[in-house]
């Protein structure tokens, strides 16, 4: 989805959220500086107002500050109001509707990734539209793309197709799409890149969130957005995973994406920090997350394109020392036997080798 042509500004809203676990889609928001699409203003969260929002994560000053409010929002040029979290169940948090009543109100454009549909609350439509300003669901899903799989995305032979894949939620696949994606188009003018997330699309990527997607046409979803990618020009596209194969309430999804994208290559994201599944504290049980192995194992096996080149693993290391961390990429570079990296600490470049070639992505 395509939301508008060049940058406008906006601000995010993440209140109660920036740096917390539901803040992801804010949180990559400030580290790509708005992706494609958009020129950050601030971010709302009344926790951390004053402070610069790359601060607070832990990557440096941004140039992006911290707020408490709409009207800071509007007097720093703010065209737009993004939802910056993603809360369990994807409903809007009720102390969040007046912020973007007053958006409204403000003549803002909202941009929801939320489950629930902003345009489909009938005082919040009525409002938008007497003041004249979209309510746009990136989550609610374009029919038109509602089609079974039919393998014609394997007979795009010279297209490279490289998934993000993960062995859990918030593992770092937003993260090393964007990256992979910006160093893949130094080295090839015909890249692109697929979300199949809500905030790979405020990111500016092109798709759909493919949750919202009927579990028959996900792969089929998937491979049309491929198809017509293919047809408007591009031969490498880095496509968003969504949480893992092995995730026992999202893996139905991430077997759709993988079908549909049908990969030539895979890079695998982890968090090898982490035990149990990010936000499942609630599950009955606890939730172990498999090492990246296991993973591997299906996404190999149940893969419609059987060649598939394990081109690397992008690691999350934010929570470790930088001794730690190189320990840690040394780690996998060894049992996995693939480039191995932080893509905010040491970039991508090790797999784009492996993607391209030596030759190829040196040129």
């Amino acid at each position: 989805m395509i939301y508008h042509q060049g940058r406008r500004k906006a601000a995010v809203l993440a209140e109660g959220a920036f740096g917390e676990e539901m803040g992801k889609t804010a949180h990559d928001l400030v580290i790509f500086n708005g992706g494609l699409l958009w020129d950050l203003v601030g971010v709302i969260d009344s926790r951390h107002s004053g402070m610069d929002a790359g601060e607070v994560l832990g990557i440096g000053r941004r140039g992006i500050p911290i707020i408490s409010s709409i009207d800071e929002a509007i007097r720093l040029g703010a065209e737009a109001l993004l939802i910056g979290a993603a809360p369990v169940g994807g409903r809007l948090p009720d102390a969040w509707r007046k912020f973007i009543i007053d958006a409204i109100k403000g003549g803002l454009d909202i941009y929801s990734g939320l489950h629930q549909f902003l345009s489909d609350d009938t005082y919040l439509a009525e409002l938008a539209s007497r003041h004249g300003v979209k309510l746009v669901d990136v989550r609610k899903p374009d029919m038109s793309y509602f089609r079974v799989w039919d393998g014609s995305v394997l007979m795009l032979k010279d297209m490279i197709r490289v998934l993000i894949a993960g062995t859990d939620c918030e593992a770092g696949k937003n993260i090393a799409t964007y990256t992979i994606y910006q160093e893949l188009s130094k080295a090839r003018n015909n890249a692109c890149m697929v979300g199949t997330g809500q905030t790979m699309l405020m990111l500016g990527a092109r798709g759909l969130v493919l949750d919202a997607v009927p579990s028959d046409f996900v792969a089929g979803a998937l491979e049309k957005v491929l198809i017509e990618l293919y047809d408007e020009g591009c031969r490498a596209a880095v496509i968003e995973g969504q949480a893992a194969i092995t995730h026992e309430a999202y893996g139905h999804v991430s077997l759709g994406i993988l079908r549909g994208a049908s990969p030539t290559h895979i890079v695998i994201a982890h968090d090898p920090t982490r035990v149990y599944r990010a936000s499942f504290h609630h599950a009955a049980k606890p939730l172990v997350v498999p090492p990246p192995e296991h993973e591997l194992l299906y996404l190999k096996a149940l893969n419609p394109y059987q060649n598939a080149k394990l081109a690397g693993i992008s690691l999350n290391t934010s929570k470790m020392s930088i001794q730690e961390a190189q320990k840690t990429i040394d780690h996998y570079k060894r049992v996995l036997q693939i480039p191995a990296v932080d893509p905010l600490r040491n970039g991508v470049n090790d797999i784009i080798k492996e993607i391209l070639g030596d030759k190829e992505s040196s040129n």
